[in-house]
């Protein structure tokens, strides 16, 4: 248990921050959304996998929790796990960190499914998948490591 990925690391640019100097909301889930896609890969998904399977991968939850402010300058992290790995679901969550100060300052808990686009509804794992993303099997409640990025 927690093998958690690092699947993001970035600064809050001026284009991306209000007229108070903190991060827009639509920026941290901008930054979740990539975080997605590179948990995603740490388990063999890419777009290009999922494309030819004639898949896509579906967001059909996903929660928000603001815990504090980032500001113009500063360094952000995401670390991310799976929380659940079903026959036919995903649930995975992102922690996103000041890289500096190490404070957590957001998180996204979502459930994903693999969706055929030929038939419109969801389809089952492979089995290999299923134990490929059991490898980064995660508890939110643990303890920040001293590194995180």
């Amino acid at each position: 248990m927690s093998d958690w990925v690092h699947t993001f690391k970035g600064a809050v640019l001026a284009s991306e921050y209000d007229f108070t100097s903190h991060m827009n909301s639509r920026m941290y889930v901008s930054r979740f959304d990539q975080a997605t896609w590179f948990l995603l890969h740490a388990i063999g998904l890419t777009p290009a996998s999922i494309h030819e399977k004639n898949l896509r991968i579906a967001i059909v939850r996903q929660n928000y929790q603001f815990l504090e402010e980032l500001r113009g300058g500063e360094l952000v992290a995401i670390k991310s796990g799976f929380l659940a790995v079903g026959e036919k679901y995903f649930r995975f969550l992102h922690q996103m960190y000041n890289h500096v100060s190490g404070k957590m300052v957001a998180t996204s808990d979502c459930v994903a499914v693999q969706a055929s686009l030929d038939q419109g509804k969801s389809v089952a794992l492979s089995a290999e998948l299923q134990e490929r993303a059991k490898i980064h099997l995660v508890t939110a409640n643990v303890p920040l490591s001293a590194e995180i990025g």
